[in-house]
């Protein structure tokens, strides 16, 4: 019976598991200073590394009275640099781009493991490095090789990745790697996958499948929106996955710079009218990898997705790699918090089903007779129904399922409350009770109840004053 967690902020925070915060110590401050999810990264890291990890959280979880979602990023078809001991370069530096799995770093030699990665190359090409912290100009390309010269200064790094500006290279969606790590996102219980790289409705559909047929069906599927491909096809995209990661740092390599900002709200508003949970990710506070406090126009940029009414914002290198993931965890707290002070979210739905208007009524009434909103979902339907209408209220949910617990912990404004094997009247009665024990209801509180009794339903509501 958990819920210990204050419920007051409504956008949640997801955090990234890397060397500096890979350890029982950081994993439980980060949780107890508001991380609401854990991202383990595929990309990066043995998956014995992994077991450890989500052994770890799980204790967490447990011990600290909250439910913390585990979410993989599967790598994807994505670039890598093969293996090569590091070296610097500076702007001008002759590079050169060599297939196979090894490179000479003495001779400035760039190993890429991937034969159709040349094919694609043209003269004049522009080469991120890691994200884009380097660039490659491609001055020739021959056979198997490129020879380029470096337009920043940087470090060659073995594992970094290589996008090629304005192209997507025509690789299967899922790897070997990305099918061994999918079995083992099933074998422990992962609760979501994020899918990298997608370009449209099939590549979901394709993973789907596979966690069907490996009984991985329950795993909830986050579409990573990063190419133009995935922008041109945004709509099915949307329809077919579980919820919408915007990564901004791929959408800048394949779109200019400008737009970036555009794109980002027209994802957003998509997802946020359709009733699709949306992630933010990239740079949030992208300096406090090397200093313990934001910037000022990082911490504009945060509050302005938060009052774009995202459900998660997502910090990367801040708590994987950065030097201070305690304090970042801090700031985003405090910017979102600071961020939903009279935040109103109007949500005008698209593509409304009867379900869907029903929960609308009931969030419009809690709001207009100041309601706590209190719901049942088994499997999650009514919990995000409700929260797709970005009620003033937190929502409480009770669910007799514990994958349902952790997976709704992830949506704007709602709170889970698991009970084992109990209906939905044993669980309203121990919610109530909880939360009178906790201070957050009182003596002539009004309570809005709602139950979705059919499988996919919100069809049930109630009126209560606390007395």
């Amino acid at each position: 019976m958990m819920l210990r967690i204050k419920m007051v902020r409504k956008t949640k925070i997801i955090a990234t598991i890397g060397p500096s915060s890979d350890n029982l110590n950081t994993i439980y401050r980060l949780a107890k200073e508001g991380v609401d999810a854990f991202r383990l990264n595929f990309s990066h890291g043995t998956l014995e590394e992994k077991a450890r990890t989500i052994e770890i959280i799980r204790s967490i979880e447990a011990k600290i009275g909250k439910y913390l979602p585990i979410i993989g990023d599967l790598r994807g078809p994505t670039v890598r640099i093969g293996e090569v001991t590091s070296f610097k370069v500076v702007k001008g530096d002759a590079i050169k781009l060599k297939l196979g799995n090894k490179g000479d770093a003495s001779k400035r030699e760039v190993p890429v493991p991937i034969e159709k990665f040349f094919s694609e190359l043209e003269e004049g090409d522009i080469i991120f490095v890691g994200g884009g912290r380097l660039r490659l100009n491609i001055r020739e390309v021959r056979v198997e090789e490129a020879l380029c010269i470096a337009m920043d200064d940087g470090t060659i790094e073995g594992g970094k990745t290589l996008a090629v500006k304005g192209k997507e290279l025509d690789l299967p969606i899922l790897s070997e790697k990305d099918l061994r790590d999918i079995e083992f996102s099933i074998d422990k219980g992962l609760d979501y996958l994020a899918i990298s790289f997608v370009r449209k409705r099939d590549d979901i559909v394709t993973l789907k499948g596979i966690l069907k047929d490996r009984g991985g069906e329950k795993i909830r599927i986050i579409a990573k929106v990063e190419t133009k491909s995935a922008v041109r096809n945004l709509d099915e995209i949307v329809e077919e996955s579980d919820a919408v990661l915007v990564a901004r740092g791929d959408l800048g390599m394949h779109f200019s710079l400008e737009k970036v900002p555009r794109l980002q709200n027209e994802i957003i508003s998509k997802c946020v009218t359709r009733g699709k949970p949306v992630i933010l990710a990239t740079q949030l506070l992208e300096s406090m990898v090397e200093r313990p406090i934001p910037t000022r126009s990082e911490v504009v940029d945060v509050m302005t997705a938060v009052q774009s009414g995202v459900d998660s914002l997502l910090l990367a290198d801040e708590t994987a790699v950065g030097k201070y993931p305690i304090e970042a965890v801090q700031w985003l707290r405090r910017i979102i918090l600071e961020g939903e002070k009279d935040l109103s979210v109007r949500v005008e739905g698209r593509g409304e089903t009867i379900y869907d208007k029903f929960a609308k009524g009931i969030t419009f009434l809690a709001d207009s007779i100041n309601a706590k909103i209190v719901a049942f979902s088994r499997r999650g339907a009514t919990a995000g129904r409700l929260s797709r209408y970005r009620p003033r209220a937190p929502i409480y949910v009770v669910t007799n399922d514990i994958v349902t617990a952790r997976q709704i912990s992830l949506l704007w404004g709602v709170y889970p409350y698991f009970v084992e094997g109990v209906d939905y009247r044993e669980g309203f009665s121990k919610l109530i009770r909880l939360l009178k024990e906790k201070g957050y209801l009182s003596y002539g509180d009004i309570v809005i109840y709602t139950i979705g009794l059919r499988e996919g339903s919100t069809d049930t509501v109630k009126i209560e004053v606390i007395k």
